[in-house]
C-alpha cells in the first residue's frame, strides 16, 4: 500500500505530522508512507523509519517533483497542506481515488476573530484533523492521537552539545526559544534573560536557539545571561538542533516550531501563548509533559498566525505573564514525573 502525505509548512505544522505517521504505521504496518514537504524541512526525517520516503520540494514558483513521485500508484494521498500548490502537486500525479484533505476550520476560525463566539471543538487538535483526513471516513470521531515525535540518533546529540559547552561538566540544560516571525507571540527578551539567568544561577547551561535571522540578537542576549550560555541561533541544521534538543531538561519557547519540535524530541516544554490560542488546535497535547503560559485578555486571539501589529500598542497579552509565574511553572513542570 502506499501513502503520500502532503504538508509543507510551516515548521510546526510538518512537526505535528509525526503523530500522523505513528498513527498510519499502526493502521497500515505494510505501508509504505511517502512524505512530500519543504525542502527546508526535509533532513529532519533522514532517521525516521516510520517514512518510506521523504521528498523534498524547493520553493520555486513550479517546483519539479521527483520523478519517483511520478511513477507510484497511490492507494491513498492525505493532502494536510490543502491549498492551491498541493492542488497542483495532486494534477501531476497518477489519478488517486482515495484523497484525503485537512480541514483548516475557515469558517469557526473568522467567527472567532470578528465576533468573538467560538465554534471550535476544545478537544479538536490540529493532529486529529491530520488523522481525520487519512480516514476513509472523515467524520469518524478520532478519540486519541498518538504524541508527536521526531526520530533522530540518540547519540547525534553529543558532539553539539559538548561543543556549547566544553568544559566537560555535564549539567542539565533548559533550552530557550525567545524568537518568532510573527512579532505578536514574541515573550519580551529581557523575560527570557531573566529565566535564562535565574537557571544558570542553579547552576544550569542555558542555550539559545533559533534561525539565522535571529543570530545577532541572540549573541547579544547570550552576553546578558552570562558564561554558561550559548547562543545556537542560526548555526545547526534543524536535524543537528533536534539532536541538541534531547540532552535538554527543560525547554521554554513562545508558540513557535521550535517549541513544538522540543516536545517532539522528548523534551518537557513551557510554551507561551500570546496573540493565538488553544481554539486554533495548536496547543501541546500528549506526552512529554508541558506547561501553557498565558493571559485572559479580551482581545485574544487577535490573529490567525500571530501578527506583527498590536492594537493596544504594547502587548499586553505578553507583558502581563512575568518571569518569576513563568519561573514557578517551569520549576514544577520540571518535578513532574514522566
Amino acid at each position: 500500500m502506499n501513502i503520500l502525505v502532503i504538508r509543507f509548512s510551516s515548521m510546526g505544522d510538518v512537526v505535528l505530522v509525526t503523530s500522523l505517521f505513528t498513527y498510519l504505521k499502526k493502521a497500515y504496518p505494510d505501508s509504505n508512507i511517502y512524505f512530500l514537504t519543504d525542502a527546508l524541512y526535509s533532513g529532519l526525517f533522514k532517521d525516521d523509519g516510520r517514512i518510506f520516503k521523504v521528498i523534498g520540494l524547493e520553493r520555486k514558483s513550479r517546483p519539479s517533483l521527483d520523478p519517483q513521485l511520478l511513477d507510484v500508484s497511490w492507494d491513498r494521498i492525505i493532502d494536510l497542506q490543502n491549498n492551491r500548490k498541493s492542488a497542483r502537486v495532486l494534477k501531476r500525479l497518477k489519478p488517486c481515488a482515495s484523497v484525503g484533505r485537512f480541514d483548516k476550520k475557515h469558517f469557526q476560525r473568522f467567527m472567532l476573530l470578528f465576533t468573538r463566539m467560538t465554534f471550535y471543538d476544545p478537544d479538536d487538535h490540529v493532529v486529529k484533523r491530520y488523522i481525520r483526513a487519512a480516514l476513509e471516513n472523515p467524520r469518524e470521531e478520532v478519540s486519541v492521537a498518538p504524541s508527536i515525535k521526531v526520530m533522530v540518533d540518540a547519540q547525534a546529540g553529543d558532539s553539539p552539545y559538548r561543543s556549547c559547552f566544553s568544559n566537560g561538566i555535564m549539567r542539565p540544560a533548559i533550552a530557550l526559544i525567545p524568537f518568532s516571525a510573527w512579532k505578536n507571540k514574541e515573550w519580551p527578551g529581557q523575560y527570557f534573560i531573566s529565566i535564562g539567568r535565574y537557571f544558570q544561577a542553579r547552576g544550569w547551561n542555558v542555550l539559545l536557539l533559533g534561525g539565522p535571522d535571529d543570530r545577532e540578537a541572540a549573541l547579544t542576549m547570550k552576553k546578558l545571561i552570562g558564561e554558561r550560555c550559548s547562543s545556537m541561533a542560526g548555526e545547526l541544521s534543524l536535524y543537528d538542533t533536534a539532536c541538541l534538543l534531547t540532552r535538554c531538561t527543560l525547554a521554554l519557547g513562545n508558540d513557535t516550531g521550535l517549541s513544538h519540535l522540543a516536545r517532539a524530541c522528548g523534551v518537557k516544554t513551557g510554551v507561551i501563548f500570546g496573540s493565538t490560542t488553544r481554539h486554533f488546535g495548536f496547543f501541546p497535547f500528549g506526552d512529554p509533559p508541558f506547561a501553557v503560559f498565558e493571559t485572559g485578555i479580551f482581545c485574544r486571539p487577535c490573529h490567525p498566525h500571530g501578527g506583527n501589529y498590536c492594537w493596544l500598542v504594547n502587548r499586553p497579552c505578553l507583558k502581563r505573564m512575568t518571569p518569576d509565574g513563568v519561573i514557578r511553572g517551569l520549576d514544577a513542570l520540571q518535578r513532574t514525573v514522566t
